[in-house]
């Protein structure tokens, strides 16, 4: 079996890396993971989550690597900001 994601897999990678990110977020922050997996299932939310798993792929990450490696970019993101 490759390591190299179908097609068809991408979206159901980016559900996976929005739902895993949002919960941790979620329970970090003492929020409903319900409100933050609203906030990250945006059409605009997916492109960059999208965007970023193409590019840790390219980078030569295994697919699961990847996935981990945007899902903590995405705690990152969101501890650093203020608002």
């Amino acid at each position: 079996m490759s390591d190299t994601p179908t097609p068809g897999s991408l979206p159901d990678t980016v559900a996976f890396i929005v739902v895993t990110a949002a919960t941790l977020i979620a329970q970090k922050w003492g929020l409903r993971p319900s409100t933050v997996i609203k906030a990250l299932s945006t059409p605009e939310a997916h492109d960059v989550i999208a965007t970023r798993y193409i590019c840790a792929l390219g980078s030569g990450l295994t697919p699961a690597q990847a996935a981990g490696s945007v899902g903590r970019a995405l705690i990152k993101d969101a501890s650093s900001r203020d608002d």
